[in-house]
Order: structure tokens, then sequence, then C-alpha cells
């Protein structure tokens, strides 16, 4: 993509929720969204970044959306007004996982330093003693065991986390605080812009689906780096 491809992200998967108005490789305005209004807030949000960027809808490129893996609610807000979004204006649409995101943030904040401090994990809290788990060098990402993960980095490897629960939970390992933004999925979003893109029909990445939304059982599973589980 271009220097001035202007792109809408949205990332409301999280603890924290937001979206970011970007030119080219760069933020240029961001607003945060109260995580359990998230659905209420987020059409005035946008209307209140586009007023503040003085750009419309028509002037933008595409729209990028983290698809998971976060809270049900969060997920299904984030992705279906990206779609509808990108179904009313015609916009491309990419679609990239927070785990992504994260490891994103993680390999730019640690640029410039020193193996072995580099982290080689991301992870992600899903709740009831489980993590996501993305292996930041492959894009391998899987479900697993809090204690499973913390017996991994008790071997010296960095883990990457975007929660403060998580970082206290791996106590005695070698943990990268990053709490994440929308605008840290800005990479992410040009990377599958340029492979392409993902259209309207790109799956979500819950926690819990509504099958199993109370009664899902530790697992361990493979996608590709671009997969929903």
């Amino acid at each position: 993509m271009a220097g001035t491809e202007r792109v809408l992200l949205i990332d409301t998967c999280g603890e924290t929720a937001g979206m970011a108005l970007c030119e080219g490789d760069r933020v240029r305005f961001a607003v945060d969204l109260e995580d359990r209004r998230a659905s209420a807030e987020i059409l005035p949000s946008l209307r209140q970044l586009l007023a503040r960027s003085g750009w419309h809808l028509p002037s933008l490129n595409a729209v990028g959306v983290v698809r998971g893996p976060g809270s049900f609610t969060g997920v299904r807000t984030g992705l279906s007004f990206a779609k509808g979004l990108c179904e009313s204006t015609g916009l491309r649409l990419a679609a990239v996982s927070r785990l992504e995101s994260l490891s994103d943030a993680a390999a730019r904040a640690a640029t410039g330093v020193l193996l072995p401090s580099l982290p080689a994990l991301a992870a992600l809290d899903a709740g009831r003693g489980q993590v996501y788990v993305r292996e930041i060098a492959s894009g391998h990402e899987w479900l697993t065991a809090v204690g499973d993960l913390h017996s991994q980095c008790r071997n010296g490897r960095a883990v990457a986390v975007a929660e403060q629960r998580l970082a206290e939970r791996l106590s005695g390992c070698c943990v990268r605080l990053h709490p994440l933004q929308a605008g840290h999925a800005l990479h992410a979003v040009l990377r599958r812009l340029q492979e392409g893109g993902s259209d309207v029909e790109c799956d979500a990445n819950y926690l819990r689906t509504e099958a199993n939304l109370y009664h899902a059982s530790a697992r361990t599973f493979e996608t590709g780096p671009d997969k929903a589980f």
C-alpha cells in the first residue's frame, strides 16, 4: 500500500477497546471505547474521529479489524461493525489476530534489544486457567493451560502479555507487558492488505463460542497465522 493510504482500525476484543485512523504506517487519530459500552459508542466515536481528522468515509481506503481472541460480545461488536461498514461503502477489509498485534507491539518495543531478551511468545488471558499463545517467529497459535505456559517460560523464553493479571500469574518468568490499543494492529493490517486483504467472510475468533460459552475445557489446537480457531 502507498504511504498515503488511510485505514480505520477497530479493536473491541480485549479489556481495552478503541478505534484509530491511520495514514500510511502512522496512527494519526485515536479514541478509546468503554469495553462494556463499545457497541453503543462505536458509531458516535467514528463520527468523532472523522470530525477531528477532517476526513470523510469516502477518503478512507480500507478498514482493519481485530477478530480475536477476545470476549464474545467484544469480538462480535467489532466484526459486525467493520463488515457492515465495508458492505455499505465498498472499502476493503482486513481482519487480524489480536495475538499478532501483541507480537508486533513486542517486536517493535524490543528493537535494538539483544537475545535472549526478545520475547519468543505472545500470550493473552483466556480465563478459566487458560491462555492463548502465539509463537512469534512462526505465527503458530494455540490454547493451553496457564501452568503449561509457565513451564515453557521457566526455561528462559520471554513472553509478551497484554494484561497485568496474566503478568502476575507468570511470576518467575521473563514477562514483557504491552497493554494493547487499536493502533497496535496497524502493521498486521497493512501486511494483510498487501496480501490481498480479507473480505466480509472473515471469521470471528471468540474466547468461547456460543456452544461452549459456559462449558469449555482446556484444549490444544493448531492454526495457521491467519486462521480463526
